[in-house]
């Protein structure tokens, strides 16, 4: 049998403090009827909303559709006893925090082992006192009430997590979009470059060797300013096509001489130099063992580097590459005496087209391509660039590459 009991009249007085408004909701399942009828009388304050049952198959339905805050069980009865019954509440998804008073007669401690290892969370021994039959629903109920509110926030927590995770994911997508569809522009627009720019070179070789005629001084020296200026732009289309094609899949490690990586480096950055009137000085630890990478892009990180300490340090200064053995590899290393990176500014740096002064005034050009370029190119290489700076003295950018040893 399953009913609802009704409630006495309460007798006057408010709920006790700090007790919600929201009756307490109690399921009590025992087969005696009078047990049931002594419940009631117990438990008839408004503050308690009571449903009994005297047939313990029932009360797992009975407890869904109540959904109690404390539920009530005895320990003997027919068929599915309470300790039984009391482990299936505490296996159901729905019930499984509902707390559960065992009302027993039993009193040994094997007794109430047996109540605890069936997921029992409080006893109440037969004949009890009524005040403390309140006492203790009040207290689980509060628990379980704190419960549900806490699952309540963890899942409106969780919503708003997947929510702000499927607008963030939205977000990284169109960035996504954003910069393929950029970097394909600025490919192509690299790759339509070059061949008008070919066609600009061949001109001006042929005008400055001759065979278009003969120059008069003034005009060669024109020519060689426009050569330079096509070498340059030519240096810049490159940079911009080898930062697009640049990825693990790109790089095609081998053997490589310390001694020749560096002398390279530092021819391809001779020009800069020399019109900057600044010395480059290649220091080499002696022996230094072959390193593991691919030349043609090392030779481009190292003459950024370099190009960046010309174009940042003061003219007629000197900027320094070095390369030292250490623990684990061979220490690539460009140091000048410029005026320093700020350290906000030192992770900004490698992004792409950033640049520490960024207005039309400033002083140094440039599309802030090196530096990302280095990064990418690292990056490909699974090798970290870092940078020590000191304001006023100078900026030091070195990475570490891996012995060939260890490779082969």
């Amino acid at each position: 049998m399953s009913s609802a009991v009704p409630h006495v009249q309460p007798a006057p007085g408010d709920p006790p403090p700090g007790l919600a408004r929201e009756p307490i909701r109690v399921l009590a399942v025992d087969d005696e009827i009078r047990n049931l009828e002594v419940l009631q009388l117990a438990l008839t304050a408004p503050e308690f909303d009571l449903r009994v049952s005297d047939d313990s198959e029932a009360a797992q339905t009975l407890a869904r559709a109540h959904r109690p805050h404390v539920i009530l069980l005895d320990v003997v009865m027919p068929g599915l006893d309470g300790l039984a019954l009391c482990r299936q509440l505490k296996a159901d998804d729905d019930l499984g925090f509902v707390p559960v008073v065992l009302i027993t007669g039993l009193r040994s401690s094997k007794d109430r082992l047996r109540g605890l290892e069936a997921g029992a969370d409080e006893f109440i021994s037969k004949p009890f006192e009524a005040v403390e039959l309140m006492a203790r629903v009040r207290a689980l109920a509060r628990t379980k009430r704190l419960y549900d509110e806490l699952r309540t926030q963890n899942h409106d927590l969780e919503e708003r997590v997947i929510a702000r995770t499927a607008e963030l994911s939205a977000a990284i997508r169109e960035l996504q979009a954003g910069d393929r569809l950029k970097s394909e522009f600025i490919a192509n627009v690299s790759h339509e470059l070059r061949t008008p720019l070919l066609h600009v070179k061949g001109t001006v070789t042929l005008l400055r060797d001759g065979a278009l005629g003969t120059l008069s001084g003034d005009q060669l020296r024109g020519l060689g300013v426009a050569g330079e200026a096509v070498a340059q732009l030519e240096r810049l289309v490159g940079d911009i096509v080898d930062f697009g094609d640049t990825h693990a899949d790109s790089i095609q490690p081998t053997p490589l001489s310390v001694a020749q990586l560096c002398g390279a480096a530092a021819r391809a950055a001779s020009s800069a130099a020399e019109r900057r009137g600044t010395q480059i000085v290649v220091q080499l630890d002696p022996g230094l063992p072959d390193v593991w990478g691919d030349e043609e892009a090392l030779t481009r990180v190292l003459r950024h580097l370099l190009d960046n300490a010309i174009k940042f340090g003061p003219q007629r200064a000197t900027v320094w590459l070095a390369a030292t053995r250490t623990l684990g590899g061979v220490r690539f290393a460009v140091r000048d005496r410029g005026p320093g990176i700020p350290p906000t500014e030192r992770t900004r740096i490698f992004e792409p087209f950033y640049q520490i002064d960024g207005s039309e005034t400033r002083a140094v050009g440039g599309m802030g391509l090196g530096l990302a370029l280095v990064r990418r190119v690292l990056d490909a290489h699974h090798v970290a660039i870092s940078v020590d700076s000191v304001p006023a003295e100078g900026s030091t950018f070195w990475f570490e590459l891996s012995l060939a040893v260890d490779q082969l």
